[in-house]
């Protein structure tokens, strides 16, 4: 009676293991390493990140300006944009220190590793 206890405590542990793995894969896909690189020939002040449907582009996501010929990397949060029912695609602007901006529409961030803004 004991052994057969054991057993069934046993596997249904390792059945549940692979549980426990996905979960936790998940919960690590909400935070993304997006690299800024700025080949626009000017300082690069910020960077903002929305969702293609608004209109409101939030907070800047760079901690400080990028100069011309650099690369930042920083973490983005899908959770912060809608969690991650909210997809992937965003549109991102760079804007510079002239005040001039360039936008990027419709953007996988959750396939693309950097951003190039020329």
């Amino acid at each position: 009676m004991a052994k057969n206890f054991v057993n069934r405590i046993v596997i249904s542990t390792c059945l549940s293991l692979p549980l426990i793995a996905l979960t936790a894969l998940s919960s690590l896909a909400d935070v993304i390493t997006i690299s800024v690189i700025n080949n626009s020939g000017k300082k690069m002040t910020a960077v903002y990140i929305s969702p293609p449907d608004q209109e409101d582009w939030g907070d800047n996501e760079l901690p400080e300006a990028i100069a011309d010929r650099e690369k930042q990397d920083f973490e983005w949060e899908q959770a912060d944009y809608g969690g991650s029912n909210a997809g992937c695609i965003f549109d991102v602007r760079a804007e510079y220190e002239d005040g001039k901006s360039t936008d990027l529409s419709d953007v996988d961030l959750c396939s693309e590793a950097s951003l190039n803004f020329k």
